[in-house]
């Protein structure tokens, strides 16, 4: 083996990190040039049967290993390049992260985690300098489990307390603090935290559950402004001269509005005898009519606005509703067992409103992607809807797509997690119309492409132009 390349393929470029029983490096791949990130294990007596174990996981928070082997003395294992930066160059560059914040991150490293456990792994190293965070996607554990590969497998509860102690860090909490006493740590968050640093923490699993209660307990309202209550206002001082014209002035007032009220009921008669003539005429006069403040904030997604301006639209009510175009605001693409890169960059474009331009899956040589299972695009609607279809026009023919959605935060793994709108189709024209029967209201939706058409013996699907149609909250 040389001492720079590995398997005749990788070379060695630069170290990255090193502990008892490995070395991480950043490398290159000599077939297609692209960069990667080479671990050079110890070998050890249970490495075979970790290793067989952890090629077959998938999780968007967990490495894919693209090559492994065994030259010599030294296992190698080849993943992605990262992209991104650790959580603690992060936290020392913008602080700590808030309640909802520390949560939401818990949840995906507790799913990567639960995943792990459920195939008899332990990933023995999460710490905030192997959790890596980036714009595009949910944050990953990069470093691969060592444990049973490199040195004997540990405890799955030591994942636990690990991540425990994250929590607490990018919360600014010291080992010392008393949970209960921190400062805007809810009183849930902190028995969780307690327990999970705990001699007997719970499952990765349980702990994934209760932080995301925790994390949709946590989510701010939408449209809730902090307010400050109206001063009362003082009584004016009467003078004794009035006291006596008091009876008098009731009196006078209490005439005036019954005067007032009749003249209120006869013109409630004439208008609704008015209106039922025009009804008879015209029969598809809307409801009543509900003002909705059309608002949005765009994190980490890609939107073709520079900023969202807050407008008011007048939205129908009542037994006449209507379905409308919805507004996306945000898109980003979505590719949980692979690379979690799939032309990001192209996604801004299936929203501009132009049928020349689109974005387009990798290039495949399968139908089934690799056998990854599928690949989307998420979409962030302006305001909570229920969607009765949405318009795709896309090319070639013959991509099996399917729709799902969420109201509130997007899960980690997809379409698992997701509430199931239509099930897959296969698209026989450019223009296709996915009718949606399972309405609830939603915020988010994906759109699943799980089969691609074949173009000159290569698979890959192009998508120019997605529309939402629905109704939105409160119509």
């Amino acid at each position: 083996m040389s001492s720079r390349v590995i398997a005749r393929r990788y070379t060695l470029e630069v170290p990255e990190a090193s502990a008892p029983g490995r070395v991480v490096w950043r490398g290159r791949d000599a077939v297609n040039g692209g960069a990667v990130v080479v671990t050079l294990l110890e070998d050890h007596p249970q490495a075979d049967a970790t290793m067989a174990a952890l090629v077959a996981v998938r999780h968007p928070s967990l490495p894919v290993i693209l090559d492994h082997g065994v030259e010599g003395d030294t296992r190698y294992v080849v993943t992605p390049a990262r992209a991104g930066q650790t959580a603690r160059l992060r936290l020392s560059a913008r602080g700590q992260l808030t309640g909802a914040d520390a949560a939401a991150l818990g949840v995906a490293v507790a799913d990567a985690l639960a995943t792990l456990h459920e195939c008899g792994l332990v990933q023995g190293a999460v710490s905030l300098d192997a959790l890596i965070l980036d714009e595009t996607g949910p944050p990953r554990l990069e470093d691969l489990a060592t444990a049973g590969l490199a040195r004997p497998a540990d405890q799955p509860d030591d994942d636990v307390r690990a991540l425990a102690a994250i929590l607490r860090e990018v919360l600014a909490i010291s080992d010392d603090a008393s949970l209960l006493e921190v400062p805007g740590l809810s009183p849930r968050f902190a028995g969780l935290l307690q327990s999970m640093a705990s001699i007997n923490p719970p499952s990765a699993a349980h702990a994934r559950d209760a932080l995301r209660r925790i994390d949709d307990g946590l989510q701010p309202l939408v449209g809730s402004v902090d307010w400050e209550p109206f001063a009362p206002i003082e009584a004016p001082q009467r003078e004794a001269g009035e006291r006596g014209n008091r009876g008098l002035k009731l009196l006078v007032g209490a005439l005036a509005v019954a005067v007032v009220a009749l003249a209120v009921v006869v013109a409630i008669a004439v208008v609704d005898r008015r209106d039922a003539e025009q009804r008879a005429v015209t029969t598809g006069l809307p409801g009543l009519v509900t003002t909705v403040a059309n608002t949005a904030i765009v994190e980490g997604w890609t939107t073709t606005e520079e900023s969202v301006t807050t407008t008011v639209e007048t939205v129908p009510t009542g037994p006449n509703r209507m379905p409308r175009p919805i507004r996306v605001v945000g898109i980003m693409a979505l590719d949980p067992a692979g690379d979690r890169q799939e032309n990001n960059a192209d996604t801004r474009f299936v929203i501009d409103r132009s049928r020349k331009t689109g974005w387009s899956t990798e290039i495949y040589k399968s139908s089934t992607l690799g056998n990854k299972g599928g690949v989307g695009l998420v979409l962030r609607l302006a305001q909570p809807s229920r969607v009765t279809r949405l318009v795709l026009r896309t090319a070639p023919v013959g991509a099996t797509i399917a729709l799902y959605a969420v109201r509130g935060s997007e899960p980690a793994t997809a379409p698992r997690g997701w509430i199931t709108l239509t099930e897959p189709v296969t698209l026989r024209r450019g223009r296709a119309v996915l009718r949606v029967r399972h309405r609830p209201p939603v915020k988010t939706v994906l759109v699943w492409v799980s089969g691609l058409p074949a173009v000159r013996g290569a698979y890959v699907l192009r998508i120019n132009d997605i529309r939402v149609v629905g109704v939105p909250i409160g119509a």
